[in-house]
């Protein structure tokens, strides 16, 4: 109930959804974000948007698809589509860096697996 207003699902939730789905990605890449930082790296999020398209009620069950999108030099986008029955409520992107943790955090080269799964 938390994540519920009087009307629909609160907007925060939405972002919590997309983590969760990053996280979710990054496994099915074969990388699992725990994996990641074990190794020295890091992705922090640079920059995140979400946009509502139709309310999503208490008893709805979400589903939420997660693509590498854009990918440059040092940062790639994941894209976000928040789906119930079938129909698309809410489509977000997140902006990531992918960093060396040390001897300083820094963008570096996105490694060539998360480059070859974008679009």
């Amino acid at each position: 109930m938390a994540d519920i207003d009087a009307v629909q699902v609160h907007f925060v939730a939405y972002f919590r959804w997309m983590d969760g789905s990053y996280h979710e990605l990054l496994a099915v890449l074969g990388h699992p974000l725990g994996s990641i930082l074990a190794s020295g790296w890091g992705t922090p999020a640079v920059e995140a948007s979400c946009s509502y398209l139709k309310p999503v009620g208490i008893d709805d069950i979400v589903e939420v698809r997660a693509q590498i999108g854009e990918v440059g030099r040092s940062s790639f986008t994941v894209e976000h589509r928040m789906v119930v029955h079938g129909e698309v409520v809410a489509t977000g992107r997140v902006k990531h860096v992918w960093i060396e943790l040390a001897p300083r955090k820094r963008g570096v080269p996105v490694p060539s697996w998360l480059r070859d799964a974008g679009l």
